[in-house]
C-alpha cells in the first residue's frame, strides 16, 4: 500500500459520451489494488461532464476545448499533488490490473527514483509509450506536459528524453490497448481527424526540438 492518492490518472475527453462512460467504468473496475483517482478533463461540454460524473469518475470542466496536452497540464495542476501521474485517453481498453501492474513494475525497475513506465498499448514497440505512468518529479524535470505540440509527438518527446536519462522502461503486462479505428481498418471520426490534421507540423517540431537538444519552453 503506497498511500492514499498515490496516482492521479488524467483523461482528456472530447465528445464520445457513451464510449467514454463505458471506458471509465472498465478502467475503474480493472485497475487492481492501488490507491488512485481518475480525473476526466472536459472543455465546454456540460452534458458530457454529467455523463462522466454518473459513470463514477471525477470531472474537471474547462470553459473551452483544450488540446490533449493542455488538458493534461490543466488536469495535473488542478487535480491533486499525487506523486505519480498516468495519462489516459477515451479509446483505451484496459486489461486486468493495468494500473497496479504498472506501479509494481515501476518499483521493481526504479524503486523510489523519478522515472517513467510505459503501458503496453498493443501497437508500439518498447521505445514508445503513448500512455505511461510518470513521477511528478520527472515530469517537472522535463518541463511539464509538452503543450507546444498540438496533438501528436508529445509522448515521443517525453519517452525519448526519459530514455536518454536512463529512467524509462515498459510494463509488458500492464495493458492499455489502444482501440484506434485503424486497427480494425475503420475510418477515423471527426475527433481523430482533428488530431491527425496537425501531424506533419507536430512531427516537424519534434525533429527540430530533438536537433536543438530539447530546449526548455517558458510556460
Amino acid at each position: 500500500n503506497y498511500g492514499a492518492g498515490v496516482i492521479a490518472a488524467i483523461m482528456p475527453v472530447r465528445g464520445r459520451a457513451d464510449q467514454t462512460a463505458r471506458n471509465v467504468k472498465r478502467l475503474l473496475a480493472t485497475a487492481g489494488r492501488v490507491e488512485w483517482q481518475l480525473w476526466c478533463v472536459t472543455g465546454g461540454e456540460p452534458e458530457l461532464a454529467t455523463v462522466l460524473h454518473e459513470a463514477g469518475c471525477k470531472v474537471m470542466a474547462y470553459h473551452r476545448p483544450l488540446t490533449y496536452w493542455e488538458a493534461l497540464k490543466w488536469g495535473t495542476d488542478s487535480s491533486s499533488d499525487a506523486p505519480f501521474i498516468a495519462n489516459l485517453a477515451n479509446d483505451l481498453l484496459p486489461g486486468r490490473d493495468w494500473l497496479s501492474r504498472a506501479l509494481a513494475e515501476y518499483r521493481c525497475c526504479f524503486g523510489t527514483r523519478d522515472a517513467m513506465i510505459g503501458f503496453n498499448d498493443g501497437i508500439h514497440g518498447e521505445g514508445l509509450s503513448p500512455h505511461f505512468l510518470i513521477s511528478r518529479g520527472l515530469l517537472n524535470q522535463l518541463g511539464g506536459w509538452p503543450i507546444w505540440y498540438r496533438h501528436e509527438y508529445g509522448d515521443a518527446e517525453l519517452c525519448a528524453r526519459a530514455q536518454a536519462l536512463g529512467v524509462y522502461s515498459k510494463a509488458p503486462w500492464a495493458v492499455l490497448y489502444h482501440d484506434h479505428p485503424f486497427v480494425a481498418a475503420e475510418n477515423d471520426d471527426a475527433i481523430y481527424q482533428e488530431g491527425q490534421a496537425s501531424r506533419e507540423a507536430d512531427a516537424a517540431l519534434f525533429m527540430e526540438r530533438r536537433r536543438q537538444g530539447w530546449p526548455r519552453v517558458s510556460p
